[in-house]
């Protein structure tokens, strides 16, 4: 069957007969007996104002809706959150599942070489201050004697097509790499290229993707073991080495797994930035004619787009701006970004194609302003979902989308930047308009 691209009013529906439906209400709930009583706060309303961006004051948010959305009148801040917490966060997870699924079903997304190009990497949260969230996630350090609550994400995103795949929120002091495992579990595709920064580069990781059939690429650290520190040293621009046994850390790592180990073999590929600085990367990808080494330039290149994701995650997104003190309340607001983010981007692919032919003799290639395009979903990604015929609104979001887009100005680099560490939102100061 020939694959054509699927129409975001496919994923709307999908969407659309989740939420109403008494299989997904019953399997989101925390208890049997929530959600049974005929309330103003029903299971698909507190799902559609959770959905609908709350980065404002919690109750000018909840008097917006409920005027604009529905015919209920005082919903109080009170009783949205003695509500929330008869919904089980995994409600949102199941929805990105869903449209993850939809979005890799019978559909035409980018690929290279027939891989997905896919990257995980982590990232510290910082969390409201109550002590909830310093029991359940733990806390950093600060200077001054407030701990300071923290959570270590994880996330699996698409590259080329800048879908998130998966993500993970745990424990400050959770590891990476056992998050990173938990992302494997969802890489379903039948040809994945994991592509990692330095911090992954443990030989039982290695081991690990190679049992799962899973093709990786990662960034060597200088002090690495001594085949790679010799490679670094040396002339050679790509290697073929054997792995004949393991670190301690790395036995212990396999012992966990309950996994025996057994000699492998990966490919050392030496590359030049722009900057002057050499690079080595390993690779699963053993065959030099067919991968040759100026790929591998590109390819990790592609890995920048994690980078750039956090980025609109972090401040375009908020995702630290969260709206509740408890655990329950962080879990729901995490996983209703990352649906956000991407039934976002599934709005965008279309509007990015629309534009493009538009724009096919400017001087540039234009992309949407992902900032101005997540505030336009606002109330709008809510209408067309109760809008049985979604079409026209989801038309008139795409030339919202269209508003403003930013020229690929194509060499152009960036200094990456770091900021101390502060708090970045306020509980009892979120703005009212």
């Amino acid at each position: 069957m020939k694959r054509k691209k699927k129409k975001s009013k496919k994923f709307i529906s999908y969407i659309r007969n989740q939420i109403y439906s008494k299989q997904f209400l019953e399997s989101n709930r925390k208890s049997d007996k929530d959600f049974t009583r005929k309330r103003k706060l029903t299971f698909p309303k507190i799902i559609l104002f959770m959905l609908n961006s709350i980065k404002k004051s919690l109750q000018k948010e909840l008097t917006e809706f409920f005027l604009n959305f529905s015919n209920e009148k005082n919903i109080t801040n009170s009783a949205f959150c003695q509500s929330r917490m008869k919904l089980s966060h995994t409600a949102f997870i199941e929805l990105n599942d869903g449209i993850i699924k939809e979005f890799y079903t019978d559909n035409i997304f980018n690929l290279w070489n027939g891989f997905r190009l896919l990257a995980i990497d982590g990232s510290r949260l910082q969390l409201p201050l109550s002590l909830e969230l310093i029991e359940d996630f733990g806390f950093a350090e600060n200077q001054g004697a407030v701990p300071v609550p923290m959570a270590q994400a994880s996330y699996c995103y698409d590259l080329l097509n800048s879908m998130i795949i998966n993500s993970e929120i745990d424990r400050y002091e959770t590891s990476e790499y056992n998050l990173a495992l938990k992302h494997l579990q969802k890489c379903q595709y039948e040809k994945d290229l994991l592509i990692y920064d330095r911090y992954y580069d443990g030989m039982w990781f290695m081991f690990y993707h190679l049992l799962k059939k899973k093709d990786f690429i990662i960034r060597m650290a200088r002090n690495s073991i001594t085949e790679v520190q010799n490679f670094f040293n040396s002339d050679e621009e790509s290697k073929i080495i054997e792995i004949t046994k393991l670190h301690i850390d790395s036995k212990n790592q396999l012992k966990k797994l309950g996994l025996e180990f057994n000699p492998f073999k990966i490919r050392l590929v030496k590359v030049i930035l722009d900057n002057g600085e050499v690079e080595v990367l390993a690779t699963s990808l053993l065959d030099e004619k067919k991968y040759p080494n100026k790929e591998f330039k590109w390819l990790y290149g592609k890995r920048w787009g994690i980078e750039t994701n956090f980025d609109h995650l972090k401040n375009h997104l908020m995702i630290e701006d969260f709206t509740g003190l408890s655990s329950l309340s962080v879990l729901q607001d995490f996983f209703v970004s990352m649906f956000m983010a991407n039934m976002q981007q599934i709005f965008i692919s279309e509007a990015q194609d629309e534009l493009k032919k538009q724009k096919k003799d400017t001087e540039y290639e234009y992309k949407i302003n992902k900032n101005l395009s997540f505030g336009f979903m606002k109330d709008r990604f809510v209408k067309i979902l109760l809008d049985k015929n979604a079409d026209r609104n989801i038309k008139d979001l795409k030339e919202l989308f269209k508003i403003n887009p930013s020229p690929i100005r194509k060499g152009r680099n960036f200094p990456r930047v770091f900021h101390q560490f502060r708090k970045k939102f306020y509980m009892k100061k979120k703005r009212a308009v």
